[in-house]
C-alpha cells in the first residue's frame, strides 16, 4: 500500500510519494519531452478525450503500464495516485487511475487545472481495470495534487468524487480521508449527504443554501472491511505525525526522511507502529518499489527520485526543472520511455539489497551514512548557479555520479 503527502514550509513546499507494490515489479522514472498540443491524450493504446497541452513530464510507474503513478510536469504540477476501496465499485474493465494521472499531467498548467481534468475524466470514463502485477486488483482512486498555485486532495468512488484544498501538511493513503470537510461534491453525492436548495447557486459546500447537516463523504463511500485491511487510516495518522515534525525542520532532508521512515507511531494505536518505507512481508507483502519528492522553492523546482526499491536504503537523485526543461543531474540512468535500461538498474539494486528485504533495522543502522552521502549531493545541487553553464553541469553530473556509484557499490 502507498502514501502521498504535501508539506508546505516557509518559502516553499514539498510533494512526496512512495509506491508500494509487488516486490518483483520494476518501476522506472521516464522523462517525456514536450509535444505539439492535441485535442486528446494518448496513454499507451488508449485515447482519452481531454486536451493534451504538450507539457513535458517526468513520470514514475510500473514499467508494464503506460500511465503515471506519480509525476511532475513542466508547469510544476505534481500528482500522486492511491488505490482506495469503495462500496461504489470500480469497473473490472475500466481505466486505471494511473492513465488519468498521465492525462492530467499532459494537460494541466496548474494544480487547479489538474483537479478539473481528473474530475472530468472520472465523470466521463469508468475507472478501474486490473492494477495488479500478478493476480487481480480493481480499485477506485484518490489523488494528491500540488503545484505553484497550491494543493488539493481529490477522492473518487466510481463516478462520484469529493475534493478539498490543502492548507497545511496533509497526506493520503489507501483509505478515504475526506469527512465533512469537502469543498465540492459530485451532484449525486450532494443529494445524498449534503442536500441544497437547487434554486440556489452552489459555489461552496460550506455555504450552499443547505437544507440539512452535511454528512461524511468517507462514511458514505468507503468499503469498511477493505479500508481496515489496507490500514490506510493508521498509516495516514502515522504519516501526519512525521509531517508535523518535518515541517519544523522545513528542509529537503526532512521531507525525504518521511518517506524513509520505519516504525512510525500511530497516535491512536502506539503499540502498532507503521513502516512508511515498507519491506517485504509488510501489508500485503508489498515493499516500497520507488519514491519521489518534488521540491518547490521561489527560484526552482527539483524532482528527487530513487529509481529503486526501499527509500531507506537508496539515495534520492536530482532532476532539475529549468525553463520548462527537465535536466537530469544523474546520468547513469536511462530515462527513455522506450528503453528497458531503467529496469536493469531497478533489478540490480533490488538484488544488492537482499539483506534488507525483510530487515528494516539493517537500513536504520546505515541511516547516518546515507544521510551524509545525500547531504553531499545537496551540496552539489546548491552550488549550481542560475546560469547553469555546460561546464558546471558536467562537473555536477560527474560528482553526483561518483557519489551514487559509491553508495550503490557499498550496499
Amino acid at each position: 500500500m502507498c502514501d502521498s503527502y504535501y508539506m508546505p514550509v516557509e518559502g516553499g513546499a514539498f510533494f512526496g510519494k512512495n509506491s508500494d507494490r509487488n516486490p518483483a515489479e520494476p518501476q522506472a522514472l521516464r522523462i517525456l519531452q514536450s509535444r505539439k498540443p492535441t485535442a486528446s491524450v494518448s496513454v499507451g493504446p488508449r485515447i482519452l478525450e481531454t486536451a493534451d497541452e504538450g507539457h513535458a513530464m517526468a513520470i514514475s510507474c510500473p514499467t508494464w503500464m503506460p500511465g503515471a503513478e506519480m509525476g511532475v510536469n513542466d508547469a510544476g504540477v505534481s500528482i500522486g495516485n492511491e488505490a482506495v476501496f469503495s462500496r461504489f465499485k470500480a469497473a473490472p474493465d475500466g481505466v486505471l487511475g494511473m492513465d488519468f494521472v498521465r492525462a492530467a499531467l499532459a494537460g494541466a498548467s496548474s494544480a487547479q487545472a489538474a483537479l478539473d481534468i481528473l474530475i472530468s475524466l472520472t465523470e466521463r470514463y469508468d475507472q478501474g481495470g486490473n492494477g495488479s502485477y500478478k493476480g487481480k486488483l480493481v480499485y477506485n482512486n484518490s489523488y494528491m495534487i500540488a503545484g505553484p498555485d497550491g494543493a488539493f486532495i481529490l477522492e473518487t468512488a466510481a463516478k462520484r468524487w469529493a475534493w478539498k484544498a490543502v492548507e497545511g501538511p496533509a497526506s493520503i493513503s489507501n483509505s478515504y480521508s475526506i469527512a465533512d470537510d469537502y469543498k465540492r461534491l459530485d451532484a449525486a453525492t450532494r443529494k445524498s449527504i449534503a442536500p441544497v436548495n437547487e434554486r440556489m447557486a452552489c459555489l461552496d459546500e460550506a455555504d450552499a443554501g443547505r437544507l440539512g447537516e452535511k454528512a461524511s463523504w468517507k462514511t458514505h463511500v468507503e468499503d469498511r472491511f477493505l479500508s481496515r485491511f489496507t490500514a490506510g487510516d493508521a498509516r495516514r495518522r502515522a504519516l501526519d505525525v512525521l509531517l508535523s515534525a518535518s515541517v519544523e525542520a522545513g528542509n529537503r532532508a526532512s521531507a525525504m526522511a518521511v518517506l524513509r521512515a520505519h516504525a512510525a507511531i500511530d497516535p491512536e494505536k502506539p503499540s502498532k507502529p507503521r513502516n512508511i518505507c515498507n519491506h517485504d512481508g509488510d501489508i500485503m507483502g508489498n515493499p516500497t518499489t520507488s519514491s519521489m519528492v518534488v521540491e518547490y522553492s521561489p527560484s526552482k523546482v527539483i524532482l528527487w527520485f530513487t529509481g529503486a526499491s526501499y527509500s531507506c536504503s537508496n539515495l534520492f537523485k536530482p532532476v532539475l526543472l529549468s525553463k520548462g526543461t527537465f535536466i537530469p543531474l544523474w546520468t547513469e540512468y536511462d530515462y527513455d520511455e522506450a528503453s528497458a535500461g531503467a529496469d536493469a538498474y531497478w533489478k540490480t539494486r533490488r538484488e544488492s539489497l537482499k539483506h534488507v528485504w525483510r530487515k528494516p533495522h539493517i537500513a536504520d543502522e546505515r541511516a547516518g551514512a546515507l544521510a551524509k552521502a545525500q547531504a553531499t549531493i545537496f551540496e552539489v545541487v546548491d552550488s549550481l548557479s542560475s546560469a547553469l553553464s555546460e561546464q558546471e553541469l558536467s562537473e555536477a553530473r560527474r560528482s553526483i555520479g561518483t557519489i551514487v556509484a559509491q553508495w550503490d557499490g557499498g550496499l
